[in-house]
């Protein structure tokens, strides 16, 4: 079956993941080199701070799909939350990748979209 949805999601997931491990590395970065203004994390900080808001792009982006992609499924809005709140931990964030797109597989579409 060709899911673009299904697809799109899986790609947005990954690249958010991968994003947000970045922020991360840079936010502990800056936080074990607060007393050193020379550190490579310091100088780097403008840098880091257009990731953090490309990262926040990117989240908006991979919640859209996640609503269509749980409507669609006709998912709970726990389960389209959960999705979104376990986005938000690092490496969790694959798992629960490897989690959606297992269940979308595993469910048959809705009659209304399976044309």
């Amino acid at each position: 079956m060709n899911d673009g949805l299904l697809r799109a999601y899986q790609v947005m997931a990954t690249i958010v993941g991968l994003n947000l491990l970045i922020v991360m590395a840079g936010f502990i970065g800056k936080l074990a080199t607060t007393d050193d203004p020379g550190s490579w994390w310091q100088r780097n900080q403008d840098t880091f701070l257009v990731i953090d808001q490309l990262h926040g792009f990117l989240f908006m982006v991979l919640i859209v799909i996640i609503a269509r992609l749980g409507l669609r499924q006709k998912w709970s809005w726990g389960f389209m939350l959960s999705i979104i709140v376990l986005a938000c931990i690092p490496v969790v964030s694959f798992w629960s990748e490897r989690r959606t797109s297992r269940r979308v597989a595993a469910d048959p579409l809705p009659a209304a979209s399976a044309v």
